[in-house]
């Protein structure tokens, strides 16, 4: 059979060809012809999307836009610093230890090129979706890694993205990916609401992944933890390019005992105030100023050292203080060239139950330059120097120079 129909279909093609296509495959005179066979009478055009640089999706009332940048960084240390990629002045090695006696380095990576989707509604304030995804290469061994993921609906936002307590919109200019140590810096998982009142005040309340940090002595076993999500809320006045707002945290930090120590909490509570404020039309100064207890995960350069709290060989858990500021400047010097500089600095204060070795103050300062030739393509230097002083009185410094070539992708 298969033979058969091999055989037929080469004849039946040979009597279409000779005899013409017959009369019922012919379209009538003056028949209507499909639309999907109809010719196109113009070009296809790709319509501006709602937001910069967003295009429209056919069909539907979103705007997607697609964005990030490849960046390589060359760094230069000219001393002894744990960190090669960023400038963590909490790796700094004090002076008299086997780090401090090693030599600089040169580092070249590509680890904060990055890549994002945005996908937005042209709802109604109240209404209004969003959906956005971003990632870097920032993972061990170079892996892509999440940054942001959230999704708006009205007020709600749902996801990870810059924590409540933080203001990213007053953040230094800077090169390096760690940016100033004395800044409140968080991304993680949250639910938030947020309210515009009217044109110049917003507010805002959200629950967010606790995290708690702090170290189990030895004799103890047992883990931190909390059992209910730490709670920041802000107030932000704008008026045109300037700002002030000022944000609280509220949070619990548990210690869950699993040999003969009972279980035992803490309360946390932080406050940071932040500001842009234009001086003239082309320089803007902008800061911040932290204090709390129990909440030094939320600053970049206290993060990581598990310095929210002490818990004592007898199972007695106490937040620690820590304080933090970082002032600056932004000025756009022509439209092509922008500098920066900025100061930094964070204190922890001094708790029972500290290590001799556990930070006592971080410094931090950078000059930093932009050159953008082309809309797509910048061009930054920074000089950066940091210091860190331990409880026991010992201390060390280092310099970084880094310059960046950034190839934006729209």
């Amino acid at each position: 059979m298969t033979d058969g129909v091999a055989y037929r279909r080469p004849c039946a093609l040979l009597a279409v060809l000779l005899m013409g296509a017959p009369a019922a495959a012919q379209a009538p005179p003056g028949a209507h012809r499909d639309q999907t066979t109809a010719p196109q009478t113009g070009p296809k055009v790709v319509e501006e999307g709602l937001f910069p640089k967003s295009i429209k999706v056919p069909g539907t009332d979103l705007s997607l836009g697609i964005g990030g940048y490849v960046k390589v960084d060359f760094i230069q240390d000219f001393s002894g610093i744990g960190d090669a990629y960023e400038f963590k002045t909490n790796s700094i090695p004090v002076d008299g230890s086997a780090a401090a006696e090693q030599s600089g380095r040169t580092t070249i990576h590509a680890r904060e090129s990055r890549l994002n989707v945005d996908l937005r509604s042209n709802g109604t304030e109240t209404h209004h979706f969003r959906a956005f995804v971003e990632g870097d290469f920032y993972g061990d061994g170079n892996a892509f890694r999440l940054r942001h993921a959230y999704g708006e609906f009205g007020p709600v936002l749902g996801g990870q993205t810059w924590s409540t307590f933080q203001d990213i919109s007053a953040r230094a200019l800077t090169v390096d990916f760690e940016g100033p140590d004395g800044e409140v810096f968080v991304r993680q998982a949250m639910i938030r609401f947020t309210h515009k009142i009217d044109a110049n005040w917003t507010v805002a309340v959200a629950a967010e992944n606790p995290s708690p940090q702090f170290s189990v002595p030895s004799g103890l076993t047992g883990s931190a933890r909390s059992m209910v999500p730490d709670i920041p809320g802000f107030v932000r006045y704008q008026r045109g390019a300037g700002h002030v707002q000022v944000a609280g945290l509220l949070r619990q930090l548990r210690y869950d005992s699993t040999g003969e120590a009972a279980d035992t909490s803490a309360a946390g509570w932080g406050v940071n105030a932040t500001f842009v404020a234009p001086i003239v039309k082309p320089v803007r100064l902008l800061g911040q100023f932290a204090v709390g207890e129990g909440t030094g995960r939320y600053i970049e350069g206290v993060s990581g050292q598990n310095l929210d709290a002490v818990l004592s060989p007898a199972g007695e858990l106490k937040g620690v203080r820590t304080q933090s500021g970082n002032i600056g400047y932004i000025h756009q010097v022509t439209p092509r060239l922008k500098s920066g500089a900025s100061f930094s600095t964070s204190f922890v204060k001094d708790t029972p139950g500290l290590s001799s070795t556990a930070i006592d103050r971080l410094l931090d300062a950078r000059f930093t330059v932009f050159y953008t030739p082309y809309r797509l393509v910048d061009f930054a230097g920074e000089v950066l120097w940091g210091e860190r002083r331990n409880k026991d009185g010992s201390s060390g410094d280092a310099w970084r120079f880094q310059f960046a070539i950034i190839y934006r992708l729209n």
